[in-house]
């Protein structure tokens, strides 16, 4: 396994296949600046500027909290604020000279500084409010500023500035509590965003702050588990929906393939839960869900809805990831049944190794490391937490993994057996 970045592969395959003379020079040379117009690479020297400026924002922060009183509060405040209009004149300079990451850390600065006046302010004039309502102000200001300059670390700054006021109104002891929805309107905004500017970046931690609000709402519910069945469905949704965009249209630029990385990493998080759950409860909350009525199984059964129309779709059009669809969609109706309708021993645990071995083959599919790295590890993990909590003897450990073996072997050698290149002799 190489652990160099895929435009270094490339690169370097470009380079031997020159040499052997599997290539031509001028096609080569086309491809190689092909590949090099990519985009702006974060470099060494990216990162040690991105660090001088983080270190200054913290410098900035500490210099507020320590309330010097050597310099009075007019004096301190327009330090602040020439240190505000100084690191955008900076970045103005920086971007009119083509320095890119210069520009971009300090657009960063000048928003940290923006943060540093806020505290400052709410300090001199002893402002009595909730700290998060100051985060909120920082943010706003300094997701507008990602608009204006459309500056991919700002909004990644800004993204983050979002998810820290959203933490900071988490009451971890204060047990149910209801969902904060107006956060999502602001991650929206910044999906948006990250979408428009094309940042992966941005893309990244837009996803990152969806799967903790995400994690934190399984805290805040009156019933977790049906809130983590929910959960898991929407992670399949997403799946599928991923699925079908890297079937052609491509909705996500490119995007895709880490955004199936975050959405089944959640997926089997959340089996987990789902598994652990039921052991620790014997299947009473969910039961007591599942039995709730018909009315209790419209929002699992409208979840699935989508996954079935993309895996119609997919056959239909003879999508490359059809069968893939169709798998995720009965997944889905597994879950349902499993963790909400009929909470069955074994069955939770053998649903939780098939996941993960699925999301193992999507990975070697899709010719993504991520996946694989999931899949396999969260397989072992699975077998472990099997042994350790769920079937609690050692005649059921053992029999339990003596079945799921011979049923892996033997589909291993289905497979082998049905292999079109094996029975045509090639």
């Amino acid at each position: 396994m190489h652990i160099k970045s895929k435009s270094a592969v490339i690169g370097t395959a470009l380079q031997d296949w020159r040499d052997r003379g599997l290539l031509d020079t001028e096609t080569a040379l086309r491809l190689q600046a092909d590949l090099d117009r990519g985009g702006r690479k974060f470099s060494f020297n990216a990162f040690v500027i991105t660090a001088g400026v983080i270190c200054l924002c913290f410098a900035a922060m500490t210099f507020i909290a320590a309330n010097w009183e050597e310099m009075s509060r007019l004096a301190r405040l327009t330090l602040v604020i020439l240190g505000l209009w100084a690191a955008w004149g900076a970045a103005l300079w920086a971007g009119l000279r083509g320095l890119h990451w210069w520009h971009e850390a300090l657009m960063v600065l000048a928003c940290g500084l923006f943060g540093a006046g806020i505290m400052l302010v709410s300090q001199i004039y002893h402002i009595q409010g909730n700290a998060a309502d100051a985060v909120w102000l920082w943010g706003l200001g300094t997701l507008l500023a990602a608009v204006l300059a459309r500056g991919t670390m700002v909004l990644v700054f800004a993204i983050g500035l979002f998810g820290l006021w959203h933490a900071m109104q988490i009451d971890i002891f204060g047990g149910s509590a209801d969902l904060n929805l107006p956060y999502l309107g602001w991650w929206l905004t910044g999906a948006a965003l990250a979408w428009w500017l094309r940042s992966r970046a941005g893309a990244h931690m837009s996803v990152i702050a969806l799967c903790f609000w995400l994690l934190t709402a399984l805290t805040t519910v009156a019933s977790p588990q049906l809130a983590a069945i929910l959960l898991a469905l929407s992670a399949v949704t997403t799946i599928s929906a991923l699925l079908a965009s890297l079937s052609g249209p491509l909705v996500l630029r490119g995007f895709e393939g880490a955004a199936m990385g975050y959405a089944t990493f959640m997926l089997g998080l959340v089996v987990y839960f789902l598994t652990l759950g039921i052991d620790e409860y014997t299947g009473d909350a969910v039961q007591g869900a599942g039995n709730a009525g018909t009315d209790g199984l419209m929002l699992p059964l409208l979840l699935l809805l989508a996954p079935l129309a993309f895996a119609v779709a997919g056959h239909l059009r003879r999508w490359v990831f059809s069968y893939d669809l169709w798998v995720a969609f009965v997944t889905g109706v597994l879950m349902l049944v499993i963790f909400y309708l009929a909470p069955v021993p074994l069955l939770p645990e053998a649903l939780l190794l098939a996941v993960f071995i699925w999301i193992t083959r999507m990975g070697w599919r899709l010719d993504q490391r991520g996946l694989r790295a999931i899949g396999m590890f969260g397989f072992v993990m699975a077998l472990l937490l099997i042994y350790a909590v769920t079937v609690g003897t050692l005649i059921g450990t053992s029999g339990f993994y003596l079945g799921a073996g011979v049923i892996l072997l033997g589909g291993a050698w289905l497979a082998t057996r049905l292999d079109p290149k094996r029975r045509s002799g090639t």
